[in-house]
């Protein structure tokens, strides 16, 4: 079993050599000095291609490129045949293993490094310019012959030949790897589809160039082609915006195919110009893509952190809406609870009346209300008798409800503005809200002073799509000569009884304000304290606004 599964091994380093050579084979045969897409092979193998598998890599490019330095060796010499036949994916190899133990080209959430991808792509290129020039210095000419002089545009022709293929096709292998990585190419083709890339390819990539290179040669004039190469960049630009690196390297590739196209001779220097600003575009280009899918990858992450966000202060609302309505019920039932003992004391009170004395029966009847005004006074403080009378609650019933109440019995004059016309239109848990946190902002005020008036303005209105309401409440300071701290105590403490509050503090009603996307404030002045409070809408009012707007 375990030979089996050697052999198994075996055959697959000879199909990754045998498919390699015949890759190789076939960009060679459509490749020249200044446009060599064998580099792009190699970068896209180095890159992707598990180290493991890099001697069959080698073995696989040094068979088409023996031969062909065989083939070629009594022209040239044996020395330059030796350093052809030496393949160049073993100039690059220790390089690229030295790189990629160091750098993570492919991330592990799919992202791709581009800067290492052109550093890499740089790297191979000069050293495989190297095994050029050391090759075409070894050449032996025959007699009579001048050996070929290595000039700094040889040595630029191989360098930008190497890079360019590398960028020609090696960008466009790691998109296609990462629309296939981990799925099904049926679900990869989709995905592709849907994300429009094919579609403005076709029609804003490959329609440009083609009228590019049409028009260059209809003109018959040089110059003409030479401007309509160079701007075969820009639809590449066009593209990049559109999708990012993938559209740079898609449309990089087919922007080098079209120049490399438009050549008529070998080595035209009109060509290897409109080639270099070419690669300059391409790898500027791949590079904003980068910072453009990052930038987007940022927008997307912010966006969902904003929904659940969003969604976090949902759950909170419809649970502060759900425990109101729970009180409700509560303050319904006790409600029923003290109508039942008032009839039954009124009966009770009836059948005795005959036979207790007439001290003893005024003492139970006060015994029998000061009972029914505490059970009122609880029931109205877990929900407000006006809001369960009426059916609605609003904030105009902060005028003469509860807390106006509230202020009359600790001895305070209170008065009420309401500014603006959307505080009917804010959902009835906001209401609620807003009556819970007038109640705490009454009760710290307190806490911290004396008050002989409340001054409670309250403002709503609507801007950017959304409703918000404002609260201030000035609690003005009482003089010594009213009591002082003591009367601050009984005021306290006769407050929170009748507005059934926690007492905990300005920190609760901050992050009571913070469930409604807002914020409290407090300040003290030499009159007393304001409490400040904002308020927004509720998340599910405003879906169900835009949800009757939509029509």
């Amino acid at each position: 079993m375990q030979e089996e599964s050697i052999r198994f091994v075996w055959w697959r380093h000879l199909l990754v050599a045998v498919g390699y050579a015949a890759a190789y084979v076939l960009l060679r045969s459509v490749s020249v000095s200044n446009w060599n897409l064998p580099a792009s092979l190699r970068l896209a193998a180095l890159l992707l291609v598990p180290m493991r598998y890099w001697p069959a890599l080698v073995l696989g490019e040094a068979m088409p490129v023996a031969y062909q330095a065989w083939l070629s060796h009594g022209m040239f010499g044996w020395a330059w045949a030796s350093f052809a036949a030496f393949p160049p994916m073993a100039l690059c190899a220790p390089f690229m293993a030295w790189f990629r133990r160091r750098t993570m080209v492919v991330q592990a959430d799919g992202r791709v490094d581009i800067p290492a991808v052109l550093t890499a792509a740089v790297a191979c290129a000069v050293l495989t310019a190297a095994g050029n020039v050391a090759a075409l210095a070894s050449v032996h000419m025959p007699a009579g012959q001048p050996a070929p002089a290595i000039t700094a545009r040889i040595v630029f022709g191989y360098f930008l030949g190497n890079y360019l293929g590398a960028l020609t096709l090696a960008p466009l292998a790691l998109a296609v790897r990462g629309w296939l990585a981990g799925t099904r190419p049926a679900v990869a083709w989709a995905s592709l589809r849907r994300s429009g890339l094919l579609r403005d390819g076709a029609m804003s990539l490959l329609l440009p160039l083609t009228a590019l290179a049409g028009i260059g040669y209809a003109s018959e004039n040089a110059d003409a082609m030479q401007v309509c190469r160079i701007a075969m960049f820009v639809p590449v630009a066009w593209l990049t915006l559109r999708h990012g690196w993938r559209g740079a390297a898609f449309g990089g590739a087919a922007a080098s195919c079209a120049v490399a196209l438009t050549s008529t001779i070998v080595r035209d220097p009109s060509v290897i110009q409109a080639q270099a600003i070419i690669a300059f575009a391409i790898s500027t280009l791949l590079m904003l893509g980068t910072r453009l899918a990052q930038t987007a990858s940022g927008e997307a992450s912010a966006q969902r952190e904003r929904v659940d966000r969003e969604y976090g202060l949902l759950l909170a609302q419809q649970g502060l809406y759900q425990e109101e309505l729970r009180m409700k019920h509560a303050a319904e039932a006790l409600e029923q609870v003290r109508q039942s003992m008032r009839d039954m004391q009124n009966r009770l009170l009836d059948h005795l009346r005959d036979r207790i004395p007439a001290n003893e029966e005024r003492a139970y009847t006060r015994q029998a209300a000061l009972a029914q005004h505490e059970m009122h006074r609880l029931t109205n403080a877990l929900y407000p008798r006006v809001w369960r009378e009426q059916g609605e609650t609003s904030t105009v019933q902060l005028r003469d409800g509860p807390v106006a109440m509230a202020a009359a019995a600790i001895g305070a004059t209170y008065e009420c503005e309401l500014v603006g016309q959307d505080l009917e239109h804010l959902a009835s848990d906001v209401h609620m809200t807003l009556y819970r946190l007038a109640g705490e902002s009454l009760v710290y005020a307190l806490s911290r002073q004396a008050t002989r008036h409340v001054d409670l303005v309250i403002r709503g209105g609507h801007s950017q799509g959304m409703r918000w309401v404002v609260m201030r409440m000035d609690c003005h300071r009482a003089s010594a000569t009213d009591g002082g701290m003591r009367l601050a105590q009984d005021q306290w403490k006769k407050a929170m009884s009748l507005l059934g509050t926690s007492g905990q503090g300005i920190e609760t009603i901050r992050e009571r304000a913070q469930i409604y996307g807002g914020d409290a404030h407090v300040r003290e002045n030499p009159l007393g304290l304001r409490v400040t409070v904002l308020l927004h809408d509720a998340l599910r009012g405003r879906v169900d606004g835009a949800r009757v707007s939509a029509p």
